[in-house]
């Protein structure tokens, strides 16, 4: 699962239904980290993105089979250290790319 950001389109969920792997990719970012809604940057690769505001970025689907395999990939990172519980987030490592 991908959280995607570029400046044209803003943030979308892409490969939705990945449960196995979880990133925010900056798209065309010129070298600076954006001041994105829902996510916090911890260092220059990695950053805090809100469990609630994945649900609803343009490309999450709306099912119930979905929201079901989402709560069991943040079950398991919960089982990692991977969520902060205090701003309710999953860990996501940084990608930068075209």
């Amino acid at each position: 699962m991908i959280v995607d950001f570029s400046p044209a389109t803003g943030l979308t969920l892409v490969e939705a239904d990945d449960f196995q792997r979880f990133k925010l990719r900056i798209r065309d970012g010129g070298g600076r980290l954006p001041d994105l809604p829902g996510i916090v940057f911890v260092d220059d690769a990695n950053a805090l993105v809100s469990i609630d505001a994945v649900t609803r970025l343009p490309g999450a689907p709306d099912t119930q089979a979905w929201r079901a395999g989402f709560g069991k990939m943040i079950d398991y990172a919960a089982t990692k250290g991977w969520i902060d519980s205090v701003t309710n987030a999953i860990r996501a490592h940084v990608e930068r790319g075209p």
